[in-house]
């Protein structure tokens, strides 16, 4: 008897802590105004102005780029790459930016990865950010374009069950 008191008592302290959760989560959201984006959302990339079907990874700290054909090459003393681009119609254009930096990316099964990071302006919805892109090989992947955290913080919420929330409102070519 006294065991059963005692778990209804803790079940309704649990779903009271619960609901207060929920409640404080709500506000939160309410009082960023940010705008909720899907997990998938189309993004314009510049200089090109190539558009692309991005995936938007919050467990992602940075973006990721896939970049065909990467060339490197010295421009006024500094370390610069020229790659291949090929939006979803096709279309494609050859970008070159200076190397930032070269990031060590941590892959599955603690094996990392050396990818050059350069500097693009990204457009989803209405926001547009100039942020660090890391360069890889995503061919074999569903979407060329990740969106991390680096692009998403303080702009973007993003709803892990829906897709293409926003409208698009950056122009591509």
């Amino acid at each position: 008897m006294f065991w059963r008191k005692y778990a209804a008592r803790r079940c309704r302290r649990l779903t009271l802590v619960m609901f207060a959760l929920l409640f404080v989560a709500s506000d939160v959201a309410a009082d960023t105004n940010l705008q909720v984006a899907g997990w998938i959302e189309q993004a314009v990339l510049y200089p090109a102005a190539l558009r692309l079907r991005a995936k938007l990874d919050s467990g992602a700290e940075s973006s990721s780029l896939n970049a065909l054909k990467p060339a490197f090459f010295s421009r006024d003393g500094a370390r610069w790459v020229s790659f291949l681009l090929i939006d979803d119609m096709g279309k494609q254009a050859t970008i070159e930016q200076p190397v930032l930096r070269t990031a060590h990316i941590k892959r599955f099964l603690g094996r990392s990865q050396q990818r050059p990071v350069i500097r693009l302006e990204l457009c989803i919805g209405d926001v547009r950010k100039s942020v660090e892109v890391n360069l890889v090989d995503r061919s074999g992947l569903d979407y060329q374009l990740l969106v991390g955290r680096n692009f998403l913080k303080d702009s973007l919420l993003v709803h892990s069950g829906a897709t293409d929330l926003l409208p698009a409102g950056c122009t591509a070519r």
